[in-house]
């Protein structure tokens, strides 16, 4: 069984093609910027909507009987076979774009057993299948994703470790070892980084990012995603307080500033949507 919180149907940005993304608990980092922070514990949760609340103590352990619909539950369990039924009705959608399903999180190798159980019943019924995921795991974990997997999406957040631990609460060497790994290979891929002004967009973090991906896979492909703050009243549902409550998104300059620099190195810089730069 795995445990996930959210199926979106119809999604563009997470693989080739119209998609079905499968979001799953759990998540090893504690990224500061972090826009899921309902993802980040892998077990079941409940979010709390104050301005609903009609202050009901019987109904405050049970969603269902929440008479202002103030409760949420966080997560379900689902086996693969049973997921692989709810999603295989957006099949139309997937044959006429050439999209499939695609698994993220939280980090979706944190259920490896669940993931590959899954994964096989997709390729079984041949659906085209992509991850994103951190790249934060053993390296026989992702060999055998890989077995299944058509499409892969990873971020890399910062090259130097000590700032990844800051930004993220976890070093980077396995994730830059699984990276080279991946870019040595000949799987389909697309990394990202998400921009967060005054976190990782310094000059030096950018040149060793440009310089890494050009020295592994001359020519990948590099999407630069903007900062947003969409998820910051998700914190206060959860009971959570949100690390980056003064940051803003990137300005225009400041996202130009950043794809010049990246555009020095032999990689091909997107931004999200793959528009090229």
């Amino acid at each position: 069984m795995g445990i996930i919180f959210r199926i979106a149907h119809y999604t563009i940005h997470d693989g080739p093609g119209i998609r079905t993304t499968v979001f799953l608990k759990g998540c090893p980092a504690r990224c500061l910027w972090c826009c899921s922070p309902e993802s980040q514990l892998a077990g079941l949760e409940m979010a709390k909507k104050e301005d609903r609340c009609l202050s009901c103590v019987s109904c405050c352990e049970d969603p269902d009987k929440c008479p202002g619909e103030a409760l949420e539950k966080i997560g379900r369990f689902v086996s693969p076979e049973e997921l692989l039924k709810e999603v295989q009705r957006d099949a139309p959608f997937w044959r006429r774009s050439g999209g499939g399903v695609t698994l993220s999180g939280g980090e979706p190798l944190m259920q490896p057993e669940f993931l590959f159980a899954f994964l096989a019943l997709c390729k079984s019924r041949h659906i085209h299948t992509a991850i994103e995921t951190c790249l934060f795991c053993r390296r026989e974990t992702l060999e055998k994703a890989m077995e299944f997997l058509d499409f892969i999406q990873f971020d890399l957040k910062a090259m130097d470790s000590g700032l990844h631990r800051e930004l993220t609460g976890l070093g980077n060497e396995a994730i830059l070892e699984n990276a080279r790994f991946l870019l040595a290979s000949d799987k389909p891929l697309l990394v990202r980084i998400p921009l967060v002004p005054g976190c990782n967009d310094g000059e030096e973090n950018l040149r060793a990012l440009g310089s890494f991906l050009g020295a592994h896979r001359p020519g990948v492909e590099l999407e630069i995603l903007a900062y947003h703050r969409m998820g910051t009243g998700r914190y206060e549902e959860l009971g959570r307080k949100y690390a980056l409550p003064d940051t803003k998104p990137p300005t225009r300059e400041e996202m130009e500033r950043a794809e010049r620099i990246l555009k020095e190195y032999p990689i091909k810089v997107t931004r999200q949507g793959g528009q090229r730069l």
